[in-house]
């Protein structure tokens, strides 16, 4: 894909929507783009701050640090917040008001997502993910780093100005590629540094 292809990609991706909308009724609804499989929208929401901590599992801190690192900087940009990133074990448990970007293969997740109505089934594959907060927790969750990549480019555009720093609403959120999305998807990201993956979802709202 040259040059030319990946900036008009960009430019769809940073100009596509907006984050809120109204449905027929009135009432507030998200609008992420790409739009998620399956949205629950509750009440209340997740507040970001100054003691706020990104926990990544360890072991896979090479390959999901450009997650970790793109919401750090987002919170940044928005904020001026510095949120650190640390790295926890797979039986370890992140301190209250955390967010964690975890893997699948961990049970507790899993069991933990279930409860909550978020099922880890084959249907979210490799590259698909699972994405959960409310007052207390904010947890994005993947099969593979990629998976929880596109995971955390959603957690972006859920988070929006607060009084006390940033607020994620209340959701849950169940997403996979589609075909067609998959070949895409391999298509931007064969051949590409980390780098600029990173660079081209910095700074976006989608």
């Amino acid at each position: 894909m040259n040059k030319r292809l990946l900036w008009l990609v960009s430019c769809v991706l940073i100009c596509a929507s907006t984050l809120w909308a109204l449905d027929s009724d009135g009432r507030a609804q998200l609008k992420l783009v790409p739009a998620p499989k399956e949205v629950r929208l509750r009440d209340g929401g997740f507040q970001v701050g100054p003691r706020t901590k990104i926990f990544v599992l360890r072991g896979h801190q090479s390959e999901d640090r450009i997650a970790a690192e793109t919401l750090a900087e987002e919170v940044a940009d928005e904020t001026g917040l510095k949120l650190d990133i640390l790295g926890m074990k797979a039986a370890g448990k992140a301190e209250g008001g955390a967010i964690v970007l975890a893997r699948l293969q961990d049970a507790r997740v899993r069991r933990f997502l279930a409860r909550n109505g978020l099922r880890a089934d084959d249907v979210v594959g490799e590259d698909g993910y699972l994405l959960f907060s409310d007052k207390s927790h904010l947890i994005v969750a993947a099969n593979s780093g990629e998976g929880l990549f596109y995971g955390v480019q959603t957690l972006r555009q859920l988070l929006r100005p607060d009084a006390k720093g940033l607020l994620c609403p209340a959701v849950g959120i169940r997403d996979w590629p589609s075909l067609e999305g998959r070949r895409v998807q391999g298509n931007l990201s064969r051949g590409a540094p980390p780098e600029f993956l990173k660079n081209m979802f910095r700074g976006t709202r989608w």
